[in-house]
């Protein structure tokens, strides 16, 4: 017996009599999918939720391979019990694997998410056969004390903590944004060349930790996902036309009930030649006052905790607060940067 058919097996010998694991089929059960996650994301206290729409991007993103990439645990009635998915990277400067696992919490306890976890585990190192330097990670919600406990039990060790921070406008007032350097204006994310922005933003993040540059195909399918809002996103341009900073502003009406309305600063990237220069305050307070001007109740944000752009200490200034954390866990003891 091969060891993904021994894995498969341990998964089954823990699963409720009756239920079926397979490969995920998107088209099928990402209405499921999303009652799971977002019942396990209820149960541990996480206000963020899912959507239809982002389980099935997910799940047809380019990189995916969803026959041999994912399992589905699911009841005689069609309801998933378990969900594991090992998501690829495919960056060959930084080869990774992230692993997402869930578990029903009314199947929690009798070793599902220990078993998915170990066969997501297995898939990755597949994946990167042949690719010495190729990682495998998992992000946890920081309150989510079991799966963390799981993740460490089974050898992952956390190397990066991330948080979500947000900004109430009724705890708040309304600034005008700061004024641009000459030469500088702000326009619509629309009217400038996507090729142009995709490269602008593999450029503002080359310098980031854990970053990945975007292919062609993989720009797009970012800017083309249903929670971007491109009449609220903008980029700032030179006397060029060549943009030199921007922000992807995104909504996820999902959240309206654990969140409140709240507009996303999904991305927000200034060339590393003009920052320093009140580019990314500039942008963010455009962000703010349209979305206040729209009926937002405020806007949230996720920043890396030890962003070495200052970006924390920005977002604080500008009236945001620290909401929630997430931990980033690796395995094995590769380096990673």
């Amino acid at each position: 017996m091969s060891e993904n058919e021994t894995l498969l097996e341990q998964i089954r010998a823990v699963l409720p009599a009756g239920t079926t694991l397979r490969p995920v089929q998107p088209a099928v059960d990402a209405a499921t999918l999303v009652e799971l996650v977002n019942a396990d994301s209820a149960h541990v206290g996480n206000p963020i939720r899912d959507s239809v729409d982002d389980i099935m991007e997910e799940l047809t993103h380019s990189d995916v391979d969803a026959a041999r990439d994912t399992l589905i645990a699911a009841a005689p009635d069609g309801t998933a019990i378990g969900f594991a998915f090992a998501n690829r990277v495919t960056n060959p400067e930084k080869p990774r694997v992230f692993l997402f696992g869930r578990v029903h919490p009314a199947h929690q306890g009798r070793g599902i998410g220990r078993a998915l976890l170990r066969w997501t585990k297995a898939r990755a190192e597949e994946i990167l056969d042949g690719h010495p330097r190729g990682t495998v990670q998992v992000q946890n919600f920081e309150g989510d004390a079991r799966a963390r406990r799981l993740c460490e039990s089974e050898g992952a060790r956390a190397i990066r903590w991330f948080a979500e921070m947000a900004h109430k406008f009724a705890e708040t007032r309304e600034e005008a944004a700061a004024p641009l350097s000459a030469g500088l204006r702000v326009v619509p994310y629309a009217e400038v060349d996507t090729e142009q922005l995709r490269l602008l933003h593999n450029h503002c993040f080359a310098d980031h930790w854990g970053s990945a540059a975007f292919t062609e195909v993989t720009w797009r399918e970012r800017i083309e996902a249903s929670s971007v809002r491109m009449a609220a996103s903008e980029a700032v341009i030179d006397e060029h036309g060549v943009p030199v900073a921007y922000q992807i502003s995104e909504e996820f009406p999902q959240d309206v009930e654990t969140l409140g309305n709240l507009r996303w600063l999904g991305t927000l990237g200034v060339h590393r030649e003009h920052r320093g220069k009140g580019l990314a305050t500039h942008l963010i307070q455009r962000h703010l006052s349209q979305a206040r001007r729209e009926g937002f109740e405020g806007s949230m944000l996720g920043v890396d905790a030890d962003s070495l752009t200052g970006a924390n200490a920005l977002y604080e200034r500008l009236g945001y607060t620290r909401l929630q954390g997430s931990v980033r866990y690796i395995f094995g003891d590769a380096d990673f940067s």
